[in-house]
C-alpha cells in the first residue's frame, strides 16, 4: 500500500512551488543606515532544491520521489528543479561561491567532471588477429609489445 499524496493536486504543488521563488526573489533584510535609521533592503535567497523542499514541508528525497513518478507531478517537479539548475549554473560566474555550486550541481543535478586516468603498472592486451603468434620470438614478441604499449600511449 502506497502513501497518500502530500499535495492534492498538480495545481496546488505548482503554486506552491511558485510561492517558494516569490519568497526568495522577495526576501529582504533590515540593515542599519549611517544616521542609525533601519531600513529593509533586499536580499533574495538562493533557489536551492533543499530550499525548496523545507517551504514544502517535505524532504529532498520525497521531491525526487515526486519526480520519479512519471505522472503530471514529476512534470511539475522536473521544471521546478530546471529553473533551479538554471539559477545556480549562473552563479558559476560568481568566483567566490564557485566550488559551493560545483558541488552542487554534481549532486542535485547529475553534473559531472570529466577526467583523464593514468595508469601504471602492467597492461595486458587482447588482441584479434588471424595471424599465428606462436611462431615469434620473444625478442619480436617484446617489440610487438611496444609498439601496442606506445599506439595506446597516443589513443
Amino acid at each position: 500500500m502506497s502513501r497518500p499524496l502530500k499535495f492534492e493536486s498538480v495545481e496546488e504543488l505548482q503554486e506552491r512551488i511558485q510561492n517558494y521563488f516569490d519568497y526568495c526573489d522577495n526576501n529582504k533584510e533590515v540593515a542599519i543606515t549611517k544616521d542609525g535609521d533601519l531600513v529593509e533592503v533586499p536580499n533574495p535567497k538562493p533557489y536551492t532544491i533543499s530550499g525548496l523542499a523545507y517551504y514544502l514541508g517535505t524532504t529532498r528525497r520525497t521531491l525526487l520521489d515526486y519526480e520519479a513518478r512519471g505522472d503530471e507531478f514529476s512534470h511539475t517537479i522536473r521544471a521546478a528543479k530546471a529553473k533551479i539548475e538554471m539559477f545556480v549554473e549562473e552563479s558559476l560566474w560568481k568566483p567566490k561561491i564557485a566550488s559551493g555550486v560545483i558541488f552542487n550541481l554534481k549532486n542535485n543535478f547529475g553534473w559531472i567532471d570529466k577526467s583523464e586516468l593514468q595508469q601504471s603498472g602492467e597492461t595486458t592486451h587482447n588482441i584479434k588477429t588471424d595471424k599465428d603468434l606462436s611462431n615469434l620470438t620473444v625478442e619480436e614478441l617484446k617489440q610487438l609489445e611496444n609498439i601496442l604499449n606506445k599506439t595506446s600511449d597516443t589513443e
